[in-house]
């Protein structure tokens, strides 16, 4: 069982078809290629299907209305998806360096084993973690820790995942996160961590030694270039983005 092999979901909006320039070219040079779109969805707004010439991106699309509440949206594709598992990420949590695909494969394996319901890439600090076994790098989180579950770049057992948004169906992202946090401990929903050696990045979370990505690149739709000003940076002119259109926080 490989990562390869299983669906890729990105939620993305129009509005963001400017970070999605960017998670476009930085996904396959950074993981395994352009294969990479072999099993990849963006789960984008209609107005993509109005303008397909304006917003080009690789890979395939799921459509979803705006009037559709967070938690909807990725119920809808979901179960339409025949995978025992999924990644699900967001398209401004862009990698800047190389995933370490032989590390993510063995905590895949390992997650398998051991009957883990998620493996996220990244650690929150305001989290307790209790190492899996002597063999395995995926960290534990500790149900009883303050914050538990995120929305983070994640390979998810798609039947838990979707138990979890269907107790909130009606919220918006950032309601999902805190609602949740009970919902998993109710579930005994198992969330596992691999991440490594990792320094503290901002407030609430710390960067990822086997997945090194920005999280996030956004916030309430601006650059978040007091946390990432050098990731950012070589991004922009890599990318040809002026940042000043967003502005940044």
């Amino acid at each position: 069982m490989r990562i390869q092999d299983i669906p890729w979901i990105t939620h993305t909006h129009t509005d963001c078809f400017d970070v999605c320039q960017i998670y476009n070219g930085q996904m396959p040079q950074f993981l395994w290629g352009d294969s990479f779109w072999d099993n990849h969805y963006y789960l984008i707004d209609k107005k993509r299907l109005e303008n397909k010439e304006k917003y080009k991106l690789s890979g395939k699309f799921f459509h979803y209305d705006d009037e559709i509440s967070y938690p909807r949206r990725l119920l809808n594709i979901l179960v339409n998806i025949d995978s025992e598992y999924i990644v699900f990420d967001h398209e401004d949590m862009i990698l800047y360096e190389k995933a370490n695909i032989n590390m993510i494969n063995d905590a895949f394996k390992s997650m398998y084993k051991n009957n883990i319901d998620s493996v996220r890439f990244i650690k929150n600090i305001n989290a307790k973690y209790n190492k899996l076994d002597d063999k395995s790098s995926i960290e534990i989180i500790d149900p009883k820790s303050e914050w538990v579950f995120s929305i983070q770049p994640s390979i998810w057992k798609r039947d838990k995942f979707i138990s979890i948004l269907k107790k909130n169906l009606n919220v918006n992202i950032w309601d999902l996160e805190y609602r949740s946090q009970r919902v998993v401990r109710n579930l005994n929903i198992k969330i596992g961590v691999l991440a490594g050696e990792c320094k503290q990045r901002g407030m609430y979370h710390c960067d990822s030694e086997y997945y090194p990505y920005i999280a996030t690149a956004l916030f309430k739709g601006k650059w978040t270039i007091s946390e990432y000003e050098k990731e950012l940076s070589i991004l922009f002119d890599k990318y040809n983005i002026d940042p000043l259109i967003r502005g940044g926080i």
